[in-house]
């Protein structure tokens, strides 16, 4: 290939590259108003495709640009966990994601020159799905689906709670697919295609959400102090009191404001059977005197280490504790994971940061109808927004509000539609709360009940379009 012949895909791919990483890398914000860089990720993908759709295009060449894209837009991961993570899970977060999209795009194309270009259309769509749910089943959840990019739109992201987070992927990938189409064939009917997946679906979106039922209302406090974190590391009584004391006292404010689920971070102190009576005490207190239920990570240390949410309830019943069941690989090698889900009585459920990664995991506790969960967590600062996204969607695929507080990142409280009701970022300088009404979720979604279906459709229809091209015949020469 001539210098000026590169030129097209390079500039192609740099362009799908930087909106993917200023899009659904780890920029973005949570808000409690839309953005607009959903839409920049609804285009992202398009210069690539474009290219890969050209007659003149070479599948090799289209399958770089669309694996550089996406390694581009995945650059953020050094920007957050450069400074944690070890350079081969750092490269594999990288290169395993962009090696499924470029697939996704030399599939599509391969696709739409042996079959019809419509075909291309589709199969992008089900390939990148498909890819995306491949992909979740790995250590990490489905925490680099695309389909978080669509967050900050609440419109965009109801199709979750019907066929999970694939729908959102799925809708992506048509519109990109459809309006790269139009772009490289200058078919109209390409574009009005695009269109209409986008118009159907904010429209469902839109009817989902103002035919919303009406459920009860909690008023949620969360509070964070990421100047407490060095405290709460270190393995002694006398430090981890001072924060559980601090945490106990901006419990009692939250409770004096009526505050009936109190939220606080992941880990905020060290907990062991010498001392776990005196906190025990501390957060009972705020319990029973404030009418709330209190939950609060601790990293416990007794003949295992485990990382748990102590749950402290208003009736003054016993403290009871649920442990985290998906670690961070690496990070917390030396914890021992839970096996359980844990949900009281009045259907607030109990979930720990890297929990929420894990849809599948979810859908299945959402079978016992929580409408309200109560989220521990501990961010790195840098991946606060993206974090709390995909906290956020799994409220939308399984029905339930979010009360989420974390460390080192975002205080959130998100209903069970993905609108953002209050959000906040923790800091060094002292405590930080967010208090706030939110409804209680319905509870169980179609996507609950039927599962990954959608996901399986798109694994099956991409080898039958695959069989299909293969046994086609060659319309141009390739």
């Amino acid at each position: 290939m001539t210098p000026m012949k590169a030129i097209v895909p390079a500039l192609a791919a740099a362009l799908s590259g930087l909106a993917i990483y200023f899009s659904m890398g780890l920029s973005g914000s949570v808000a409690t108003t839309p953005g607009v860089l959903w839409l920049v990720a609804l285009f992202a993908p398009i210069p690539v495709l474009w290219f890969a759709f050209r007659p003149e295009s070479k599948g090799w060449v289209a399958f770089a640009a669309a694996f550089a894209a996406s390694a581009i837009g995945a650059l953020s991961l050094l920007f957050a966990y450069g400074r944690f993570l070890p350079a081969i899970a750092l490269a594999m977060g990288i290169a395993t994601p962009a090696l499924a999209f470029a697939l996704s795009v030399a599939g599509a194309r391969f696709i739409a020159r042996r079959v019809a270009p419509i075909s291309g259309v589709i199969a992008f769509a089900a390939l990148w799905t498909g890819f995306d749910y491949l992909l979740s089943q790995g250590p990490n959840g489905a925490a680099s689906s695309p389909a978080y990019s669509q967050v900050e739109m609440p419109w965009m992201i109801q199709g979750a709670a019907v066929f999970g987070i694939w729908a959102i992927t799925a809708v992506m990938g048509l519109f990109a697919a459809a309006a790269a189409m139009f772009a490289a064939t200058r078919q109209r009917s390409f574009a009005i295609f695009a269109l209409a997946v986008l118009v159907l679906n904010i429209g469902y979106g839109h009817f989902r959400m103002a035919t919303a039922p009406q459920t009860e209302t909690v008023r949620v406090g969360l509070a964070g102090n990421d100047a407490l974190v060095r405290a709460g590391l270190k393995d002694d009584e006398a430090s981890a009191l001072a924060v559980v004391k601090a945490y106990a006292e901006t419990g009692r404010r939250l409770a004096q404001q009526n505050a009936n689920v109190i939220v606080f971070p992941e880990k905020i102190a060290v907990l062991r059977p010498a001392w776990r009576s005196a906190v025990n005490a501390e957060f009972e207190t705020v319990a029973h005197m404030g009418h709330a239920l209190v939950a609060a990570g601790f990293d416990e240390r007794g003949v295992t280490r485990q990382n748990n949410a102590l749950v402290f309830f208003a009736n003054g019943a016993a403290p009871q504790t649920y442990t985290k069941r998906r670690l961070v690989p690496g990070l917390e090698s030396a914890f021992v994971p839970g096996a359980k889900s844990f949900m009281v009585s009045d259907r607030t459920g109990i979930a720990i940061c890297k929990d929420m990664d894990f849809p599948e995991m979810l859908r299945g506790d959402s079978l016992v109808g929580p409408n309200l969960y109560a989220v521990p967590a501990w961010d790195f600062d840098r991946d606060a927004v993206w974090h709390a996204h995909l906290a956020i969607m799994r409220g939308v695929e399984n029905g339930f509000a979010v009360a989420r507080a974390a460390n080192d990142g975002l205080l959130t409280i998100s209903d069970a539609y993905g609108r953002v009701l209050g959000v906040k970022k923790t800091a060094d300088g002292g405590m930080v709360s967010l208090r706030g009404d939110i409804a209680r979720g319905p509870g169980q979604t179609l996507y609950g009940r039927i599962g990954d279906s959608l996901a399986y459709i798109c694994l099956a229809l991409s080898v039958l379009l695959l069989a299909v091209a293969a046994f086609a015949k060659p319309e141009r020469k390739q």
